[in-house]
């Protein structure tokens, strides 16, 4: 069998993609919103007279809270610039174009979840961060260690099944 590269035109995404992209769109803006309200609701749970290396208002203004929404932002658009280029989703396949498609389909589809999902990890992560700085937590509770992984490796498992099974017909 001669292994050839297919290349096809881009692709209509369906609607519960589109709907995976707002959503995820969504949860970074919320990410963003939520950041910036703990980093002021913050300033505001500090006593008046708590000396943290006598500058406590420069504590709570550090730009270290933004951190978790910068590098989600960065991976937001990274994966998304990444599964708009279908030229590097392209394998050599042994099939017909319409397969390759199917599988380029499965493959944006799993880019797409993956990246709604960091982003619901990172919300989670700033979340209890905060209430745990201000005291109000204990840090992110014993069942998210369960939950982070299934979040992470669900999406690639359920595709990888489909991915497999569009091969083999």
């Amino acid at each position: 069998m001669k292994v050839r590269k297919i290349k096809f035109p881009a692709f209509k995404i369906t609607f519960w993609d589109k709907a995976i992209e707002l959503l995820g769109l969504a949860a970074l803006i919320l990410l963003w919103v939520m950041t910036y309200n703990f980093q002021h609701l913050g300033a505001k749970l500090m006593p008046e007279d708590y000396s943290f290396f006598q500058n406590p208002s420069e504590y709570w203004a550090s730009k270290m809270t933004y951190t978790i929404p910068v590098i989600a932002t960065i991976l937001f658009l990274g994966i998304s610039i990444y599964n708009t280029r279908t030229k590097y989703a392209d394998y050599p396949i042994e099939d017909t174009p319409e397969k390759a498609k199917k599988l380029s389909l499965i493959n944006q589809r799993l880019w797409r979840w993956l990246k709604f999902m960091l982003i619901l990890m990172f919300i989670m992560i700033e979340y209890f961060s905060f209430h745990s700085g201000s005291g109000f937590g204990t840090g992110i509770p014993k069942l998210y260690i369960i939950l982070f992984p299934l979040m992470l490796f669900a999406p690639v498992i359920f595709f990888f099944i489909e991915f497999s099974q569009n091969q083999l017909d």
